[in-house]
């Protein structure tokens, strides 16, 4: 009679957890905005203009989005895909007598898998590991003219948190991404929308 008790209870809390469990899973959609820094842009600019290391000054940081889709199929792990534009690096010589300015643009899409902490109902620690496919177009015009277009696939690794507002529909992310071969950052805040 004691084991049949003891599986009743077990199958009782089993029963209980399972509408939890089904909240916390399912696909959702979201977007972001943030700030994306090239910490190489100079190094870019110089390689593809053929000049000294000091020919040019960088603004390194600009404007990002990302767009992204997943499915939170179990309670710790999720799939997810995303398109990135980190916006671009600017560039203007520095060379006396020798005016040019350049550009580089990196947009990305790939594929990540999202580990899952849980820290109660509502807020949630996330791990991301995954692949990008990058496009990167670096232009230089004026004294020097050069444009090299370069496609990669490149791992994509980053952390953050996310808020839920409730058990199922909107939530909060904050995050810090990073590109690990281009070595861009991307510091981002977006929603998702679980359904």
């Amino acid at each position: 009679m004691t084991g049949t008790r003891k599986l009743l209870a077990a199958l009782a809390a089993l029963a209980a957890c399972s509408p939890a469990l089904a909240q916390e899973t399912g696909f959702y959609i979201g977007a972001a905005l943030g700030q994306s820094s090239y910490r190489e842009g100079c190094a870019d600019f110089n390689r593809v203009a053929g000049t000294t290391a000091d020919a040019f000054t960088c603004t390194r940081e600009d404007t990002a989005g990302k767009v992204f889709a997943g499915w939170r199929f179990l309670r710790y792990l999720a799939a997810e895909v995303s398109y990135i534009d980190y916006g671009e690096a600017r560039a203007s010589s520095v060379v006396p007598g020798a005016p040019a300015s350049g550009t580089s643009r990196v947009k990305a899409a790939g594929i990540s898998a999202l580990g899952i902490l849980p820290l109660g109902e509502r807020y949630s620690i996330l791990g991301r590991l995954g692949l990008l496919d990058t496009r990167t177009r670096t232009q230089v015009s004026g004294a020097v003219a050069a444009t090299e277009d370069d496609n990669d696939t490149q791992m994509h690794v980053g952390i953050g948190a996310l808020y839920q507002f409730g058990r199922g529909g909107w939530g909060m992310r904050v995050e810090y991404e990073r590109l690990n071969d281009s070595k861009i950052d991307l510091f981002s805040l977006g929603v998702q929308y679980r359904f």
